[in-house]
């Protein structure tokens, strides 16, 4: 397929309950993937047993009939609903996957149910119409998450509930049909939310409520099924926002309302399944192209008031339905459904959210009534499938090296020993899966430092000679030549140390009783503060305020023992110490800006316990331990915000894998690596895989892929050369695709569902893996500008764009103090 280019750069009660009926209220269904003759992709697992549902953190407020929105944080926001005994609802949560915790958010103005809610293109949520119990309503609000704050908008032109809202390619929204309290609507309207105006379309062709909208392709919405004064309908129309017209299309087999409809990328077409009162279990695929419909394989069980979601190796799962525990996937290239793990609670007229990591959270819903009652559980489903692959071979065998990510993707390894220490270095083009060996060290040298610079270069500091003293050399590998040339000595000789980038572009070296700080612009080292305790194989952690967390390690005093440098003030403080002291441990910097301490070595014992650092309380706290004890092992964190440890010994090298939920606090155990290793690195790639090289005795190198199972021609593909973003200022791109592989809609097209076929956009800072996630002035299927971008340290960084949940390929910037940039990326 022809790549499209495009840039990045900088710029300064229901009607006592509808009694005559049963309504669905929450759809949220994420996109299924057709296409015929495309090989199937198999389903995946992830931080807990792959396919399974786990219970989460509960709502505040058990609730049916709200809605879920993505919003671009990755975070969650349900609004409104009805709750057991408490009548309509205002209140308001937001769900954080990476906490897993609920939070109150500013309730709405309106109580309401049976509303709408959609994801507008600046970043807002809109929530038009529902049901205030005592009247339908006109009324329409905005919610800002950047200030958490409600806005009254222009009120609709026509009250009502069980109504769609579908966002337009333009940025409008199509809110389209539904009930007044005594009529079925034929109305639709739109919203523009640069002027607040409400417009009247044609009439519709039917009116309905319980029905379905989907945007296709060519930025058309079909509308399909739903209820009518006649009962469920089989009929469904096209609108033309271009042209300002519905048009009949081809009608259905069977009658559908309160169903799904997933848009199935690779063909463009519309898979509709179940719905009406009688639970069908029928399915059936829209061909935009002849307006048809063709009967597929039926569901295994009939449903309706359920959900559905798109998984993103492109399979569609529909999910409870009334008084179900049932789940089902769908096969778009095998036409079959299978049945899969069972909801851990009975549920319909909940919600179903596909989450930045391609995850599934389901909230609330109504368990069939007492003892369930309108219900306040959620829960999550991980459909990944993570995997292990061998790929091509170092040059020979090294332990205790190196390994760094260049700016433009490749991975620089260095040093290490084998029967004896290297002064070889080599560099793996994940593109190709080649090593290349380029220009050797000044030095032979093992258990030192490399550190990415800002301006792309790499430094390498002291380490082990061959003999077994410490170096006091140092010297920076040029990507750009593939050389090395001889920078200033240390002031002292050191190994098993530590090195951090600082926000300054300096470089903080911490070892023995000493610390000093390296300047590249001026190529000289200064003496900083002494430590508190000397140490050696400790960890250090550069914290979100800018200052360096310093932990445990092999010394007089220490393995018990953290402190804080201050650059600002060139000082050391005393930290609250370990639960247990340790050395040759891992300490990973989490999304929340804590720090996870894990395993390695204590009083002659690997460890198998596991604490977190709390800055803001100076604490650490006790966290659920590995399933295997280990040291010398590594710890990286993914993009979902998961912590990855590989290996390590027991005493012996390890093959086992474990991954670490934060919001949990859960460790799962994946399946082992191709080969067993202790001393090896970790490197998180462009592509969201994991490189792991090397380790004791191996030349041996593999990847870990997360699984989610998308095809490569479906992923978001940034590429570019080193670049620079600058704090205060906006990210702008001008893209194709921004909206999802084929302008795929993650939304199951109901009132209760939004949208999630949006660029979510973070930016990862490398060095201490700080996350941002951005916020967007605007976007659409060819642009995105966040707002001011701000919260994150300067230093190089990667960006990622997450679109119904699968990521593209990270590009590397450098993060930096404000400077206007130019950034060309393309995409497929």
């Amino acid at each position: 397929m022809k790549a499209r280019k495009y840039h990045f750069c900088m710029r300064p009660g229901e009607l006592a309950f509808r009694r005559s009926r049963l309504v669905w209220a929450s759809l949220f269904l994420l996109i299924g993937l057709l296409a015929s003759l495309a090989a199937p992709v198999p389903l995946g697992g992830s931080a807990q047993a792959a396919g399974t549902w786990t219970d989460v953190d509960t709502l505040s407020t058990g609730r049916v009939q709200h809605t879920a929105t993505l919003l671009p944080n990755g975070r969650v926001l349900v609004a409104g609903g009805r709750g057991y005994g408490a009548g309509v609802l205002d209140s308001v949560e937001i769900y954080n996957p990476i906490t897993n915790t609920w939070n109150s958010a500013r309730q709405m103005t309106n109580a309401r149910y049976n509303h709408a809610a959609v994801l507008l293109a600046d970043g807002r949520v809109l929530v038009a119409g529902g049901d205030g119990d005592s009247a339908v309503l006109d009324s329409v609000e905005i919610y800002d998450p950047q200030h958490n704050a409600w806005y009254q908008a222009e009120h609709l032109i026509y009250a009502r509930m069980d109504n769609t809202a579908t966002l337009l390619e333009d940025g409008r929204v199509l809110v389209v049909g539904g009930y007044t309290g005594s009529d079925y609507l034929d109305r639709a309207e739109i919203y523009n939310p640069q002027t607040n105006a409400w417009m009247p379309t044609p009439r519709m062709n039917a009116a309905r409520d319980s029905h379905t909208a989907t945007l296709l392709p060519d930025g058309k919405v079909l509308v399909a099924g739903g209820s009518g004064a006649g009962g469920p309908l089989h009929s469904a129309e096209i609108y033309d926002p271009v042209a300002n017209t519905w048009t009949p299309t081809g009608d259905m087999h069977t009658e559908h309302s309160s169903h799904t409809a997933t848009l199935l990328t690779m063909q463009r077409r519309v898979l509709v399944a179940g719905g009406t009162s009688t639970a069908t279990a029928t399915a059936e695929v829209y061909n935009p192209s002849s307006g048809t419909w063709t009967v597929r394989a039926n569901l295994n069980t009939g449903r309706h008031l359920h959900t559905a979601v798109r998984l993103p190796d492109g399979k569609v799962m529909v999910m409870g339905g009334y008084k179900l525990f049932s789940v089902e996937v769908y096969d778009p290239w095998a036409d079959t459904w299978t049945t899969v793990d069972a909801l851990n609670t009975d549920r319909f007229r909940h919600t179903a959210t596909l989450l930045a990591d391609g995850r599934v959270l389901v909230t609330g819903g109504d368990g069939g009534g007492p003892p369930s009652g309108f219900l306040a559980s959620t829960e999550i489903y991980d459909p990944a499938a993570p995997a292990w692959t061998a790929v091509a071979e170092l040059s020979g065998p090294r332990h205790d090296h190196t390994a760094t990510l260049l700016m433009d993707g490749k991975v620089l390894v260095t040093g290490g020993r084998a029967d004896q220490c290297l002064d070889t270095a080599e560099v793996y083009d994940p593109a190709t899966n080649t090593w290349a060996s380029v220009d050797n060290m000044g030095f032979a040298r093992s258990q030192h430092t490399a550190t990415l610079l800002a301006d792309g270069r790499v430094l390498v500091t002291g380490g082990q000679s061959d003999g077994g003293g410490s170096l006091s050399s140092a010297e920076i590998y040029d990507p750009d030549t593939t050389y090395f040339t001889s920078a200033a000595s240390m002031h002292s000789a050191l190994q098993a140390h530590t090195a951090t980038l600082l926000p300054s572009g300096k470089v903080l070296v911490v070892g023995g009783m000493g610390a000093e700080i390296y300047d590249p612009t001026a190529n000289t080292w200064t003496v900083a503060d002494n430590l508190n305790n000397p140490r050696l194989v400790h960890t250090a952690v550069l914290l979100p305020s800018g200052k360096v967390l310093v932990v445990g390690g092999d010394g007089a005093s220490a393995p018990g023992s953290a402190e804080i440098y201050d650059p600002a003030t060139d000082s050391w403080s005393l930290a609250d110490s370990l639960n247990t002291g340790r050395y040759k441990h891992t300490a990973t910097l989490l999304p929340s800006g804590k720090v996870l301490v894990v395993g390695g070595y204590s009083a002659s014992t690997p460890l198998s316990s596991a604490e977190i650092y709390n800055p803001a309380t100076d604490t650490w706290t006790t966290v659920d331990s590995l399933n295997t004890a280990r040291f010398i092992h590594t710890a990286t964190l993914l993009p979902s915000g998961k912590v990855l440890v590989v290996g390590g010994a027991n005493p012996n090298k390890l093959a086992s894998v474990e991954l670490y939920d934060p919001g949990l606090d859960v460790w799962t155990t994946l399946d082992d690596m191709v080969m067993a290793r202790h001393d090896h690195t970790a490197t998180l790639l462009l592509n969201g895989k994991v490189l792991v090289a090397g380790g004791v005795s191996l030349e041996d190198a593999e990847t870990y892929d997360p699984g989610l199972g998308f095809q490569e021609t479906w992923r978001p593909e940034l590429a570019s050369p080193p670049v620079k973003l600058g704090l205060g200022l906006s990210f702008l791109s001008e893209a194709e695709g921004l909206r999802g592989y084929g302008y795929a809609e993650s939304s199951g097209g109901g009132s209760s569902s939004s949208a999630t076929n949006y660029p979510l956009v973070q930016v990862r800072r490398l060095d201490n893996e700080q996350l941002l996630w951005l916020s967007p002035k605007s976007f659409g299927p060819e642009n995105y500008l966040s707002q001011p971008v701000n919260g994150i340290l300067p230093g190089p960084a990667l960006v990622t764009v997450f679109v119904n949940g699968i990521p593209s390929n990270s590009v590397m910037l450098n993060v930096i103090y404000p400077q206007t940039i130019f950034i060309p990326l393309a995409m497929h």
